[in-house]
C-alpha cells in the first residue's frame, strides 16, 4: 500500500472520527455506527498497514492522531482492579533511572469503533516506540 492511499484513507479517518453517531449521542449514521461501515472498513485498512510489526508509533499518531485510550493493558472483561501510582522499586541493582528493557512495559494505542466493545489496538513497544502486533477486539 503506498504512502498516498495510507494519507487518502487517514484523512477520511479523521473526518469520519468526527461524526458522533449514535454512540457520540447523535443521531444512528450508517457509516460510522455499523459494524461493517465505511469507519470500519478505513479503520480495518489503516490497521492492517499500520500495525505491521516494526512501524514507528509516531506513524501512528501522525495518520490516526490522539488514540481514544493509551494503556498498560487491554482489559476485555468489564471489572477490572483500580491500583494506585507509586514508585517502582527495581529488584537488583544500584537504582539508577537507566533500567533494562525487561523492566518497561509495552503499553497500547486504543481507537474504539465501539468503545470497550469493538476497537483496534497497536502493542507498541517502550523502547524502540515500534508496534509489536496490532489486531481487532470485539465483543458482544
Amino acid at each position: 500500500m503506498s504512502d498516498e492511499n495510507v494519507n487518502t484513507l487517514a484523512e477520511k479517518y479523521q473526518s469520519l472520527r468526527n461524526i458522533p453517531g449514535k454512540i457520540g449521542g447523535g443521531e444512528y449514521d450508517e457509516r460510522v455506527d455499523s459494524a461493517s461501515g465505511e469507519k470500519y472498513q478505513v479503520m480495518k485498512a489503516l490497521g492492517d498497514q499500520l500495525g505491521l510489526p516494526g512501524t514507528p508509533a509516531a506513524d501512528i499518531l501522525s495518520k490516526l492522531g490522539k488514540p481514544d485510550e493509551l494503556t498498560p493493558t487491554l482489559d476485555h472483561s468489564q471489572a477490572s482492579i483500580q491500583t494506585m501510582p507509586g514508585p517502582t522499586i527495581p529488584a537488583s541493582g544500584d537504582g539508577n533511572a537507566n533500567q533494562s528493557s525487561a523492566n518497561q512495559q509495552s503499553f497500547y494505542f486504543v481507537y474504539n469503533l465501539v468503545p470497550k466493545k469493538h476497537y483496534l489496538y497497536f502493542k507498541i513497544d517502550p523502547v524502540n516506540e515500534k508496534v509489536i502486533t496490532s489486531d481487532w477486539h470485539k465483543s458482544d
